[in-house]
């Protein structure tokens, strides 16, 4: 068991790199060495609110750490992980994994090569009602499972708040790239089966102001029949009172499940606004801590290297789909 793991963030555009860098600096054994961005603005920000050490370019920063977070704006994902696998770093990697099935394939063929611990932040598998959601499905409390509507939806100001996100250059695409893989790696998880089939509607810009997609409907199929529904729009009121949502209706030949997995809060108004205070687990935390607990203890994460190849599938079958304007089978 390594006792101390040295861990490096590789990339900080994302803004859930300052939540996964909160939790490191909690863990009694975990030591984070630094920072490196390509903004040398971002990264001397991030070091001062964490209190690190900046780095100068990737080689530096991972010459110098047992693994990193890889945060960085999406284009660059795929350089970034192999660069950090080459030198045998493990890694947690934001979604999505890659913006082409051609570079998941290699990051895919890359991690295997080099036996790392590799960790997509498929955060929704850390969170207690999402698992609790599983177990029950496990228990077959609702019988065989047919369908399932999800809603991953997010509030359209918050992409606007790092210029990269709408840049498709950077970022890759919309709403459909961003928020795609959250709830197609839910529905594998609880299904226990592969989506086989996709059929994207990508509509026209809540937002006209931006040049990438904010809003679309993708249905799939999945090899055992199951019919999943996806709605991962920017489409929540800029003066709403929340980020977003992550919701489920999954339903089984004996029942329904629910799932609202951040209903935990608390609704409050103040002098001219409703607000909301999320008092629910902190499922941050615990996919940090089971990243450092897979390089410690030589385990399996939740979620691994294809797991976010499977996420770039779908999301890439989407787009085509939209384009083509009928089903599409993810290769």
């Amino acid at each position: 068991m390594k006792d101390l793991v040295r861990l490096g963030f590789l990339g900080v555009a994302h803004f859930h790199a300052d939540s996964y860098a909160r939790v490191a600096k909690k863990l009694s054994n975990v030591e984070i060495a630094g920072v490196y961005d390509r903004s040398p603005g971002l990264a001397s920000q991030f070091a001062e609110n964490f209190g690190l050490r900046r780095y100068g370019g990737p080689e530096e920063l991972l010459k110098d750490v047992d693994a990193v977070v890889i945060a960085s704006e999406n284009v660059l994902h795929h350089e970034y992980v192999l660069k950090a696998a080459e030198m045998g770093k493990h890694i947690l990697c934001e979604k999505p994994m890659a913006v082409s099935l051609k570079q998941a394939d290699e990051i895919v063929k890359t991690v295997e090569k080099t036996g790392i611990k590799f960790q997509m932040c498929y955060v929704m598998r850390y969170h207690t009602v999402s698992t609790l959601v599983k177990e029950l499905l496990a228990d077959g409390r609702i019988g065989k499972l047919l369908a399932m509507n999800g809603t991953n939806k997010l509030n359209r100001a918050l992409p606007l708040s790092r210029q990269w996100f709408t840049d498709r250059n950077m970022s890759g695409g919309g709403a459909v790239m961003d928020h795609t893989v959250h709830l197609s790696d839910l529905m594998r998880w609880y299904a226990d089966s592969e989506i086989v089939e996709v059929y994207t509607v990508i509509g026209r810009n809540v937002n006209s102001d931006i040049d990438v997609e904010d809003n679309f409907l993708t249905i799939v199929r999945m090899e055992n029949d199951v019919i999943g529904s996806i709605d991962g729009s920017w489409t929540y009121a800029s003066g709403h009172y929340t980020w977003g949502d992550v919701t489920m209706e999954l339903v089984g030949s004996d029942g329904v499940l629910v799932m609202d997995a951040f209903r935990q809060n608390i609704y409050y108004t103040g002098s001219d606004k409703l607000s909301w205070h999320y008092y629910g687990c902190d499922p941050d935390t615990l996919m940090v801590e089971d990243f450092i607990r897979c390089i410690r203890e030589d385990t399996r994460p939740k979620a691994g290297v294809y797991d976010g190849r499977q996420g770039v599938a779908v999301t890439i079958a989407a787009y085509e789909s939209s384009r083509l304007g009928r089903p599409v089978k993810p290769s």
